[in-house]
């Protein structure tokens, strides 16, 4: 595909019309072709409508009103009655049909976006602001809709109507129509000039606006630390500079629109002010009638009037098409988890894990895995230890293919995890992280995520594992509410929750990452022994810093930058005078008493 530059940098096409664009928009548009239908065939009927108008005050002039026939004037009267009551009725149900199929496409773009924002890789979210997608979703997205409801239909109207307005002109008086069309080239010549540096402002406007958002949503989820250092003044004076720089942006392009707008307005009474002068001979001479003249100025305003417009109508497709950039660079993003053809997809997972060689680095030149080994049968509980940085957490992440291996096989019941269908292989691993993050929704949501297959009786059986029946009764049971990230939770509270979500999808394999840390000491005896019980029959990876929950697993496999450097029994290891032994005297017996 050709490149368009960076949206998100002001690059990109600065083409007032890019069909490359609207072509990509159009597969979006066929479930709405019947609205779309509707809407092209009622054009012309909405041209004919304002066309005939100028013409039947031209016959009520030139023949009741110059006959002095009162009674004469009765049946034009009630033509140009009935030709605006059609011309309105027909109106409505065209502009209802072409907003109803530009609120079709929104719907279809923004369904697009967020799904395929849900099979990107998770790197992509650490480079990518939150606030920056979000606009992609809703904005950007209805920008789009905007643009091909008010835009480019609406364009293809006044296109029609300049079409049979010109046919008129020439009809009713071809040498006064050439003083009109003789205007024709600098208005197009002056028209794309603005319309090229409209299609840049919107750009920018869509880019600040982006970035807006980041930084709106950015000091909303810090707003606690925010006001813990008595931030407030500083953050209000960068999101002021940074509202500031759009609010500029946009009088930019105000600016542009309002001079392209003024620009044909004044070209309009410049050219009735020449066919008046060039028309009052010919009209006293009897060349020309009066209601010719009449009906050829009215002709004229309407001609002025979509070529007046059409700077508005231009500047919607400008915002439009740089809405179109930017949300088409998401489309394109191909950063995905890869997916064989055939994935692997077993109906039973006894959890067998074993990584090999495995290499990984998150940046080029800096590996955090050098080439590990390890083995964990099926049903085997192993502790993963040792000090920040020598790839604990990373292990975890390449199990479940949140990243995957640069080098090296990480593979569960000896098939490669690239093989696995990313669903079951997902399904089959259960991770309780050291971050948790809670819906706003029922505790029933938060714990089924959607499966139906869940009964209430197996969510309560969960809660109850992990001894949370308090929370149940605290907020009402299953239909108790979570605030927003759980904000109505203790933080210990919360990572019962996240354990007990885990439980109730009874996953072959268990990943604990420092799932304990956030617990309280009463908290945490409570779900050791649910711990205990739920590595029961399950093959369990364990990160954890507290001496009590290393000593209930089988083995203890301990990692020194990026590799294997010790594994065995608690025991076993305690007895060498080696790394684990260090690691137990100077932070986990430390940390344990403490």
């Amino acid at each position: 595909m050709r490149s368009r530059g960076n949206p998100d940098e002001g690059g990109g096409t600065t083409k007032i019309f890019d069909f490359g664009l609207l072509g990509r928009i159009a597969p979006f548009a066929v479930p709405q072709r019947g609205p779309l239908v509707v809407s092209l065939i009622l054009l012309p009927l909405v041209a004919g409508g304002q066309l005939i108008q100028p013409y039947l005050i031209k016959v009520a002039i030139d023949g009741p009103i110059a006959d002095g026939d009162v009674a004469g004037l009765l049946p034009v009267a009630l033509a140009l009655l009935v030709a605006l009551v059609g011309l309105y009725s027909v109106q409505l149900v065209q502009s209802y049909s072409m907003h109803l199929a530009g609120q079709g496409i929104v719907h279809e773009l923004r369904v697009a976006v967020h799904e395929h924002l849900l099979t990107l890789h998770d790197r992509y979210f650490r480079r990518h602001p939150a606030g920056k997608l979000l606009t992609r979703c809703t904005s950007d997205v209805e920008g789009i809709g905007e643009m091909f409801a008010s835009g480019f239909l609406t364009l293809f109207a006044d296109l029609v109507l300049l079409a049979g307005i010109c046919v008129a002109l020439v009809l009713l008086n071809w040498r006064l129509a050439l003083v009109t069309f003789v205007t024709l080239p600098v208005l197009i010549g002056v028209s794309r000039w603005f319309q090229t540096r409209l299609r840049g402002a919107y750009r920018e406007i869509r880019r600040r606006v982006a970035v807006l958002n980041a930084e709106l949503q950015e000091k909303i989820s810090g707003i606690r630390v925010i006001q813990l250092f008595a931030r407030e003044e500083r953050a209000n004076a960068d999101f002021e500079r940074s509202s500031r720089t759009l609010m500029d942006e946009n009088l930019r392009s105000i600016k542009l629109d309002a001079s392209l707008f003024a620009f044909v307005d004044s070209m309009g009474s410049l050219v009735a002010a020449l066919l008046i002068w060039w028309a009052a001979e010919p009209v006293m001479e009897g060349a020309l009638t009066l209601g010719a003249l009449v009906a050829f100025l009215d002709y004229v305003q309407r001609f002025f009037v979509p070529i007046r417009d059409l700077s508005q109508k231009v500047a919607t497709m400008q915002s439009g098409l740089a809405s179109a950039e930017r949300v088409f660079a998401l489309l394109d993003e191909r950063e995905q988890i890869p997916v064989v053809e055939q994935p692997y997809t077993p109906s039973e997972v006894r959890g067998a894990i074993r990584f090999d060689d495995v290499r990984f680095a998150y940046v080029p030149e800096e590996p955090v895995l050098r080439g590990l080994n390890l083995e964990v049968e099926a049903g085997e509980r192993v502790a993963l230890v040792g000090v920040t940085g020598a790839g604990k957490s990373t292990l975890l992440r390449l199990l479940n293919r949140t990243y995957d291996a640069d080098d090296g096989t990480v593979s569960i019941d000896g098939h490669d995890v690239l093989e696995w269908s990313p669903a079951r292989l997902r399904s089959s691993v259960g991770m309780v992280l050291q971050d948790v993050f809670l819906f706003r929704g029922t505790i029933r949501d938060n714990l089924a995520l959607g499966d139906s297959n869940l009964s209430d009786e197996q969510l309560a059986e969960a809660l109850q594992l992990v001894g949370a029946e308090s929370i149940l009764a605290r907020l009402g049971g299953l239909d108790g509410v979570l605030g927003e990230r759980g904000g109505n939770l203790s933080a210990g509270e919360r990572q019962l929750i996240a354990f007990a979500r885990v439980m109730a999808h009874e996953p072959s394999v268990l990943v604990l990452d420092e799932a304990t840390s956030n617990v309280d000491t009463f908290s945490e005896e409570r779900i050791q022994q649910a711990i205990a019980v739920a590595l029961k029959g399950r093959t369990a990876l364990v990160v954890a810093h507290r001496l009590s929950t290393i000593q209930e697993v089988d083995r203890i496999a301990v990692l020194h930058r990026g590799r294997l450097a010790e594994i065995g029994t608690h025991d076993e290891l305690l007895k060498e005078d080696g790394l684990y032994r260090r690691l137990h005297e100077q932070y986990f017996a430390g940390a344990d008493a403490a």
